[in-house]
Order: structure tokens, then sequence, then C-alpha cells
């Protein structure tokens, strides 16, 4: 209903702001670029950058937030112009709380890049946990003392989490922060040359999300959520086998390339490739199979009727017949940046996505 379809509509602006920025830095730079000095035991000079890094982006993401947090209003009215002036003002009041997520999980994200690059996967893995028991603990016991804004600050004390988690490791393993401001700094320039064409990428996928939310917005109450929960759903096996996968053997491929030991790296490929199809194919029969039955089991309970289950499924079908490209996308970027190479994941990013966007507005 109404309540959710806010909730839903309120992560858009500041999940867009974390994607573009810190995801699309890390995964295509930074990674790549930290793991490369610590190849050739450039150690001083990896963690220089990681100052630099951490200080750009912290000042950057709080005068941003700060920034679209005053003009939320105008923004979510772009974003959402189905939205009622109630709904619309629920929307504005949880983004501006949400606006302070991307803040702790770009902080986070480095960390995360940190530990990806010295192979430290356990804490790391633990992090999204913790950021969704923050989310479980604003639903179970925030909101009944502040209403649906409950949602929003579990949102915030999840995003906290995640960054804290990980901070101890990272520290044991050699980072002594302190604010550094150098522009100039030529590994932070190589960083930033990377990401320009990711983030470019990322800002082509995120609009495809924000035309969908307008779509939905016009639609039935609870029609985002719908699209949300077919999505979430999908989402389960690529978070089990693609990214994880991805992100196991990306500092191994950044590591070869470094070095240009090429057939190593393409060995290693081709070995995570073929594992991740093992496994996803056969967990995208079961979802299409049994798509009536998962919906159900897992949010047939509440207000959430059979009618609800009914499109909720129909979604998720879809979403089932292009799991196995969906799975092999993460690994084939992470292959492209740890050759240094972010033009060709951009230009087909873009041809995607704007067929996708097509197909939606159909």
């Amino acid at each position: 209903g109404d309540s959710l379809d806010i909730y839903y509509a309120a992560f858009r602006v500041p999940d867009l702001i974390y994607n573009l920025l810190i995801l699309g830095a890390l995964s295509a730079a930074f990674i790549p670029v930290f793991t490369g000095l610590i190849a050739k035991d450039e150690k001083s000079e990896a963690w220089e950058l990681v100052n630099v890094f951490l200080t750009t982006a912290l000042l950057f993401l709080i005068v941003l937030a700060a920034i679209l947090a005053i003009f939320a209003p105008q923004l979510m009215k772009i974003i959402t112009p189905g939205f009622s002036e109630e709904k619309m003002q629920g929307v504005v009041m949880l983004t501006r709380i949400m606006f302070l997520s991307p803040i702790f999980l770009g902080i986070s994200g480095i960390f995360g890049g940190i530990l990806n690059s010295f192979k430290r996967f356990l804490i790391y893995s633990l992090a999204p946990i913790m950021y969704n028991l923050g989310i479980i603990f604003g639903a179970v016991f925030l909101v009944k003392p502040f209403g649906i804004a409950g949602l929003a600050w579990g949102v915030v004390i999840g995003a906290f989490l995640h960054m804290a988690i990980q901070y101890p490791n990272v520290k044991m393993i050699g980072l002594k922060y302190f604010p550094h401001l150098n522009f100039r700094n030529k590994n932070l320039r190589k960083v930033v040359t990377l990401m320009i064409p990711r983030t470019m990428g990322l800002a082509v996928t995120q609009v495809n999300l924000l035309v969908v939310t307008i779509i939905a917005s016009t639609l039935a109450a609870g029609s985002l959520a719908i699209f949300n929960f077919a999505n979430n759903l999908q989402s389960f096996p690529l978070g089990i086998f693609a990214i994880p996968f991805a992100l196991a053997v990306f500092p191994i491929l950044s590591h070869h390339a470094a070095r240009d030991e090429r057939s190593i790296f393409i060995q290693n490929f081709s070995k995570t490739f073929r594992q991740i199809l093992f496994f996803i194919i056969p967990a995208s029969i079961l979802i299409l199979v049994l798509r009536a039955q998962i919906v159900r089991i897992v949010l047939g309970v509440g207000n959430f009727d059979w009618q609800d289950t009914i499109l909720t499924f129909q979604a998720l079908g879809i979403f089932a017949v292009s799991l196995f490209a969906q799975s092999t996308i993460p690994l084939l970027a992470r292959s492209f940046y740890a050759l240094h190479n972010t033009r060709v994941p951009f230009l087909t990013g873009i041809i995607s996505e704007v067929c996708s966007l097509a197909a939606a507005l159909i």
C-alpha cells in the first residue's frame, strides 16, 4: 500500500548517491589501483591513497547530501509525480533522514574495498547483515514511537553498523587515518579517471530505476512495492552466487592484471564464469517453476493477499528468465575494471539500459 510505496520511493535518491559515487568508484577504480600498489609493494603510496580518497569522498558526500536534503521537495516531485500531497510529504521526510546513510555507507564501502584487496571476506560479508539488522530494528522498535520515520532511522542505524563492524579489521590491517586533501595525488587522479566512465554507466542504470519509479507512481497503489518485492526475490540467487564469486575473484584478477599475467588472469576468469552458471541456471529453473510458492511463503502474510501474490510472481517469473545473464555481469564488468578498462562496460551498459528503458515505457 501507500506506506511501502513511500518507503521504497524514499530509497531512490540516497541509493543513487551511494551507487554512483562510492560503488562505482570502488569497483571500477579504487580496488584495482589500490591492489596494484600492494602487488608492486608500494604500501606507503597505497595507504596515502586511502587517506586522500577517504577524506575527499567524505567531504563530497556530506556537502552533496546537505544540498539534496534542502531541495528534497522539488526532487521528489520529479521522481514521484503520481503521488498525492500526503504521500509526497512522507517521501520528502523519509528521504531527508535517509540522506545520512550514504555518508556512512560511503566510508564503509572504502573499508570494504580495503578488505577485498587483502582478501579478507568474512567481516566484509557480515556488514550487509548488520545493515539489514538495523533496518529490522527500525521496523520493529522505532515505528511505534516515530511513525513511518522510524523506518528511515532504521536504515541510518543499519548504515552506521555496516561501517562500524568493518573498522576494527581495517585498522588491524594497517589503516592509520588522518584527514588529508591532495587533489594532485597521482593515484587519486587515476582513480577519478577510471571512475568517470563507470559512474556514467551507473548513472544510466539509476535513471532506469528512477523511470521505473516514475511509471510505478502513476499506477495503482502498491505497484512500486510489488516491483521491488519481485526484484528483491530475484536478487537472492545473485547475492548468493553471482556477486560473491565476482567480489572474491576481483582482487585476484587485479593482482594478475597488474603483473601482466594474462594466462593466469584468463584461467581464473573462465573458472569463475563457469562456477557462477553452474549454480545460477538450476536456481533460475527452480524460481521459475516454484515462483508462486516462493512468493506465498516469503511474503504471504498480513495484508499481502492472493492478488498481490499473483502480481508479484508474474514479475518474478519474468526476472527469472534473465538471471543467467544478470549473474555474469558483475564478473564481466570487474574483469574489465581489473584491466583498467572502464569504457567497454560503460558502452555495454548504455545499450542495455536504453533497451530496458524503451521496453518499460512501451
